[in-house]
């Protein structure tokens, strides 16, 4: 368990739209892709699934659309009982990673489909096309097929027809996945910015932890079929839970240490290369092993000495990793661990004291670590 000062988000109580209760999805009577998931999806909230590949994500997804039976458990959705509708009398719309869009018919077409089927109006399906299209800015490409247009494009296409038939809830499966690392960047906040126009709530399945804290407004870290932990993105990434959490979630430095002592405002931790002293208590007893996790963006690097007793190690620079904004340094400390230290690039200089082979001291603040104690 992480332990930090007790700093929660006050906000006012929000509508719940979406409720899972126990839910479980075994295979072959011993698999458990999904085991005992309960969660709460506020209205208008972006919510998001993020795990590694197997951790059931998709598996949680599928039972939502109504493509998988739940094993055990209950889906409800505005208060009422979904788990064994079929996914046709189900008011969610799911948008695949490969979009799925038919390559003969048009962009317009496409868009028209669902509604089509739900025998709509002409004229209604013709005025809510239109505006689909003027959303995804598709505008001037209503008579194009998929295959002539970009990516991005057909992410947009792919987002409209989902949102045409006005979903009470929207279900994403990695959906910027197709898209090269620079077009995915730029359509996070345009995705973000249409369905939040909507007014849509969605429910988001990535494994791109930037995905995932650019876009959901919570996030819940799947793995091996359950909720390792749940909460806002800088809830989960500065005050992770455990060391899996921690570790899966960004670069994080890992101490291993023994509680040397544990007061109201500090606790120091005698670890193999320094002493950690962290600014608050933590309610833990001397002489209990924990791990202390500082994240590489939060420690400097410096030619000197520190003159503290505390919070730095000395090393070898082994590595140099040059990003553009920022430079990512491998610190070899006495020990034989390696740490990492970035630090953003706020000159042109591309020559310092900072290079290969260098010695060099790493230093932090007493409140840049996190102690787990799982």
């Amino acid at each position: 368990m992480a332990t930090a000062p007790n700093d929660e988000k006050q906000s006012a109580p929000k509508e719940v739209l979406l409720r899972v209760d126990s839910l479980s999805k075994i295979y072959d009577g011993a698999v458990k892709a999904v085991d005992d998931v309960s969660l709460t999806v506020n209205r208008g909230e972006i919510f998001g699934l993020l795990g590694g590949s197997g951790c059931g994500k998709s598996t949680l997804l599928r039972m939502l659309a109504g493509f998988e039976t739940p094993t055990k458990g209950k889906i409800f959705l505005e208060g009422q009982d979904i788990t064994n509708l079929p996914p046709h009398q189900r008011p969610i719309n799911m948008m695949f990673q490969s979009y799925a869009l038919f390559p003969h018919l048009s962009v317009w077409e496409n868009i028209a489909f669902g509604l089509k089927r739900d025998g709509m109006p002409k004229d209604e399906i013709a005025e809510r096309v239109d505006k689909m299209l003027s959303l995804v800015q598709l505008g001037k490409y209503p008579k194009r097929k998929p295959h002539q247009l970009s990516g991005g494009q057909q992410q947009r296409v792919a987002l409209a027809r989902s949102l045409a038939k006005r979903p009470k809830l929207l279900l994403l499966d990695e959906p910027l996945g197709a898209l090269d690392k620079k077009l995915r960047e730029t359509t996070q906040l345009e995705l973000v910015n249409i369905i939040e126009e909507v007014g849509v709530t969605c429910v988001l399945v990535t494994h791109d932890q930037e995905e995932a804290m650019t876009m959901a407004s919570r996030i819940a870290v799947m793995s091996e079929g359950y909720f390792l932990q749940v909460g806002f993105p800088e809830e989960v990434y500065e005050i992770p839970n455990s060391r899996q959490v921690a570790d899966f979630i960004g670069n994080v430095n890992m101490f291993e240490g023994v509680i040397d002592e544990d007061e109201p405002d500090h606790v120091t931790v005698n670890c193999e290369d320094c002493i950690q002293y962290v600014g608050h208590g933590i309610s833990c007893s001397p002489g209990q092993l924990v791990s202390v996790a500082i994240r590489p963006e939060k420690i400097l690097l410096s030619q000197t000495k520190p003159d503290d007793k505390y919070n730095w190690v000395e090393g070898e620079i082994i590595e140099i990793v040059y990003f553009g904004a920022n430079s990512t340094y491998h610190l070899k400390l006495t020990s034989g661990k390696v740490i990492k230290v970035q630090e953003i690039n706020t000159t042109r200089e591309l020559t310092c004291w900072r290079t290969w082979g260098a010695k060099a001291y790493a230093h932090w603040n007493d409140m840049a670590m996190i102690v787990l104690t799982q």
